[in-house]
């Protein structure tokens, strides 16, 4: 079998993890539950994503929760309840082009939904790795429009300013007419010869599309045009193989108030000057998972899963936890005064937020996590692997 480079990152990544994983016989610290997190209802989302690289999770929206299926369902639920309110199922579309009803036929994976999902001007957003780009109504469910793409969509779509705009594994980023999926423009960007399987999510911001790439990089392009307003560094190629040489920033950037939080796997955090670019402070943390934002203080689990709580203003560790050290976590989510985070074990671990120790741990489907959970601060939703989608809420 052949691998394209960035499979052949992924195999190698995962065979340096297996290795340490095997040596060091890890096992999870013990937890003596302080709080009991309770399941307000469960449901099936196809079969889920199982063992792929995908960049669905949950979207939390008008008290609805949405979801999809990498075979092609999408489904929306009533938040309280968990009814289903409507099921759109992608690979069975009369609109797709001779092209499209040729490749999903002889496609194993089917509509290989990966990106996703995002919401604005009335409707959701995902995109597949067959190269589309897929609008439904989010109230009826109904297709609104889906167009082709120059490239697989791994991560969900950035919308705003009338756009649509999504970040291809190429590193190209493809802005779209919100209305009609019509294509506005092109922004372009070289990878290196080897990168991590995915990619950064864009946002956007202020008229701006922020991004990272895969070569350690971090930019802003004005959202109406497609052009360059400016692009910096925030990781600088080491080491001596390709793979210790990785500097991909795959978590997507946060802005708040006119400074974008940007990190690079093997790289640093690094706090910039949205509309220059400029560095205000950088410390030394790498990471490719997701990064949240509660208030003044940054969460991050870094490439090896120390989990930290850093204050934006200033980038000073407020706290470390080590324990799940070399144990594959998701990215965190902050719900009340928890700060949780999933395992590829189906663990959930959840932490107080201000000190970093643990509160609790359940034990979920052993598909395990593979996105972060999200949360509207009533309840957290989490996803496995196998497609379980769950709600949970603490009093």
């Amino acid at each position: 079998m052949r691998f394209s480079v960035k499979q052949a990152a992924v195999v190698l990544m995962t065979l340096t993890l297996a290795a340490c994983s095997s040596k060091e016989k890890l096992v999870l610290p013990e937890v003596q539950n302080q709080i009991s997190p309770k399941k307000v209802w469960s449901a099936q989302v196809g079969k889920g994503v199982a063992h792929y690289e995908s960049g669905l999770r949950p979207l939390i929206h008008a008290e609805r929760v949405y979801m999809a299926s990498r075979e092609g369902m999408v489904m929306a639920f009533e938040l309280s309840s968990g009814k289903r309110l409507w099921t759109y199922d992608l690979r069975k579309d009369d609109t797709l082009s001779t092209i499209q009803k040729l490749r999903q036929r002889f496609s194993s994976d089917n509509a290989r939904i990966a990106g996703g999902i995002s919401q604005g001007f009335g409707n959701i957003y995902f995109g597949t790795e067959n190269g589309e780009v897929v609008a439904l109504n989010a109230e009826t469910g109904q297709l609104s429009w889906r167009v082709q793409v120059p490239g697989e969509v791994l991560v969900s779509p950035a919308v705003g300013d009338g756009f649509v705009v999504a970040k291809l594994g190429t590193g190209a980023l493809v802005g779209l007419s919100s209305d009609n999926g019509e294509q506005r423009w092109i922004f372009e960007n070289e990878q290196p010869p080897l990168t991590l399987r995915g990619t950064g999510e864009p946002v956007i911001d202020s008229g701006g599309v922020v991004y990272g790439t895969a070569s350690g990089r971090v930019g802003v392009l004005i959202v109406d045009r497609g052009f360059q307003a400016w692009e910096e560094n925030i990781a600088t190629p080491k080491g001596s193989t390709d793979l210790s040489r990785l500097v991909d920033v795959d978590a997507k950037p946060i802005v708040i108030a006119g400074t974008i939080y940007s990190i690079a796997f093997n790289g640093e955090l690094h706090a910039l000057d949205l509309r220059t670019g400029q560095q205000l402070w950088k410390r030394d943390y790498a990471s490719f998972r997701n990064m949240t934002v509660q208030g003044t203080v940054l969460y991050l689990v870094d490439s090896v899963g120390r989990i930290h709580a850093v204050d934006r203003r200033n980038g000073t560790e407020l706290w470390s936890q080590t324990g799940l050290h070399r144990h594959f976590l998701t990215g965190p989510a902050v719900y009340k005064d928890y700060l949780v985070v999933g395992d590829n074990k189906g663990n959930l671990h959840w932490l107080d937020r201000n000190s970093g120790d643990f509160v609790a741990r359940q034990s979920f489907d052993s598909s395990g996590f593979f996105r972060e959970p999200v949360s509207n601060n009533e309840v957290l939703v989490i996803s496995t692997r196998d497609g379980e989608l769950t709600v949970l809420q603490t009093p």
